[in-house]
């Protein structure tokens, strides 16, 4: 405890320095979180996270499945797999999800755009996009029912193609000579922050199944769940897939695309860099300044071991303040960034802060500490420079 109150009162005597110390940690690790949470965003797929408890994946799908359309990665015969989790009252609710990059027009065929599509059971499961109103609930087509014809568009897509509500728009796979392009009426434009990145239609799962070719297997991507006990379940029944929570699901995005694992890893070791530079700089600055404090501690008997202790923890409160800061400027950072930057270049991702990014966020900024510690700790047992003591 001595130690602790003397690394302390040592960082309150240099008040400024570590005032401005914490401050440049807390940015850099404040801007890897954003910049992370943008890469998220920009990938983030269409179904809203915030009440889904769990995600039934492939075990080797990939974040790109919905671009490259790879049928090797995807679930069979979902629509019995949802009736099966019913059963369970564990499971609150549950949905298919298909997302597929499919082309959209209105009345011309020449001029298409590329959009995404996403197929769901609509009324199966209470977050957005099953959710919202204007559907018709489950997916009468799949069941010998008749096509919908119903689709819901986010704010994003109304605007590329000019629709309202009550508008018709065309959605095939292919355009040209091969196109069979399916009609639809827009019966809801949601405008939502979670539906703000891309081009989005929202259609019946069954119905996006028979324009990609997936009702032949009853194939969707991913079971979302709803149910925070669900999670045995869910083991028991996918013992070949992966069964993910949140967090588990948010390193799933990141390891799945190498370009937001690349991203995360260059932007954790430059703030893990610059929390080490500005640690250090600050910490032989300290070792300097006190090398006459020091002398009268060695003097009077006090180990070398509790000297070095001293300058570990002053180092250790250092980068546990800096990650602390960068917590909290991320969170706050995160309000204004997608403002920011519709602003200035016009570019909408909403940026999801997920509770991983900021626990990694703070491991990194106390794991440059821990290092630099350790290192300045080693430095100073050196003869040429235990020699100032």
């Amino acid at each position: 405890m001595t130690y602790l109150k003397m690394s302390l009162k040592n960082l309150r005597r240099r008040r400024y320095r570590t005032l401005f110390t914490i401050t440049a940690i807390g940015i850099a690790i404040a801007l890897m979180v954003l910049l992370t949470s943008v890469s998220l965003g920009l990938k983030e797929n269409s179904a809203a996270s915030g009440s889904i408890d769990f995600w039934v994946v492939p075990a080797d799908s990939d974040i790109l499945d919905p671009v490259l359309g790879s049928g090797q990665t995807m679930l069979g015969d979902v629509h019995s797999e949802i009736e099966t989790l019913f059963l369970d009252p564990r499971v609150k609710g549950a949905s298919p999800v298909l997302n597929r990059v499919v082309y959209a027009y209105t009345n011309d065929p020449n001029k298409t755009s590329v959009v995404l599509a996403t197929g769901v059971i609509p009324g199966a499961i209470d977050v957005m996009p099953a959710a919202a109103s204007g559907f018709k609930g489950g997916d009468p087509y799949f069941f010998g029912g008749g096509w919908t014809d119903e689709a819901v568009i986010n704010r994003q897509m109304a605007d590329l193609l000019g629709l309202d509500v009550g508008d018709r728009l065309n959605l095939d796979i292919s355009t040209g000579i091969f196109a069979s392009p399916k009609g639809f009426k827009v019966v809801n434009i949601i405008d939502t922050v979670d539906y703000s990145g891309i081009p989005v239609v929202v259609i019946h799962l069954s119905e996006l199944q028979y324009i990609t070719g997936n009702l032949e297997g009853d194939r969707a991507d991913q079971i979302l769940v709803e149910g925070p006990d669900a999670g045995p379940l869910l083991e028991k029944l996918y013992p070949d897939h992966l069964v993910l929570s949140g967090s588990e699901y948010t390193t799933f995005k990141i390891i799945s695309d190498k370009r937001i694992l690349a991203t995360a890893a260059a932007t954790a070791l430059v703030s893990f860099i610059l929390g080490m530079l500005f640690i250090g700089t600050t910490m032989v600055m300290s070792v300097s300044e006190l090398e006459g404090d020091m002398a009268v501690m060695s003097a009077i008997g006090i180990s070398r071991i509790s000297i070095l202790k001293t300058v570990f923890y002053e180092s250790l409160f250092l980068s546990a303040g800096g990650g602390l800061t960068g917590v909290l400027l991320a969170v706050v950072g995160n309000m204004f960034l997608n403002n920011i930057l519709t602003r200035v270049i016009g570019l909408n991702v909403s940026p999801a802060i997920e509770p991983m990014l900021l626990i990694g966020g703070f491991t990194v900024s106390v794991g440059a500490g821990i290092f630099t510690g350790i290192m300045v700790a080693l430095l100073m047992k050196r003869p040429d420079m235990t020699r100032a003591f």
